[in-house]
């Protein structure tokens, strides 16, 4: 009973806006977005946002290029196959770091070795993102 007061008081005084997650929220845990098979194309950002595997909801491939649910290691007979190194560097659990100007919603800061990195195009309108850096 006394959660569910502090909850709802954060809520209506707005507070729950600003909250940051501390070190060891999840980001850079691994994780594999549900995309039944179906390849990721390497110009472009995929955010699954809603993925049970990570505490922050959300699973990003930063511009991973194949099928990140198979690694060659798993399926000796898949030739075309990332490896586990391959999917670890660019598939991760992140959370939204900051917001666009018109937007308001909770906020995380980035754990040590992420930056948070703007990211554009379909349904990630500029928000920003924990990423880790990478060669592209």
């Amino acid at each position: 009973m006394r959660i569910l007061f502090v909850v709802g008081l954060l809520v209506l005084c707005g507070c729950a806006d600003s909250v940051t997650e501390p070190e060891g929220s999840g980001v850079g845990d691994s994780c594999r977005p549900e995309t039944a098979g179906v390849g990721l194309r390497g110009d472009r950002v995929f955010l699954e946002t809603n993925s049970v595997q990570c505490e922050t909801r959300v699973c990003m491939a930063y511009y991973f290029d194949g099928d990140p649910t198979v690694a060659a290691e798993e399926d000796p007979t898949c030739t075309d196959c990332p490896t586990i190194e391959e999917i670890e560097e660019r598939v991760y659990c992140t959370c939204r770091c900051s917001l666009v100007d018109d937007r308001s919603g909770p906020v995380c800061t980035c754990p040590e070795g992420f930056f948070c990195e703007e990211l554009s195009g379909f349904g990630l309108r500029g928000n920003g993102y924990c990423v880790k850096p990478i060669t592209m």
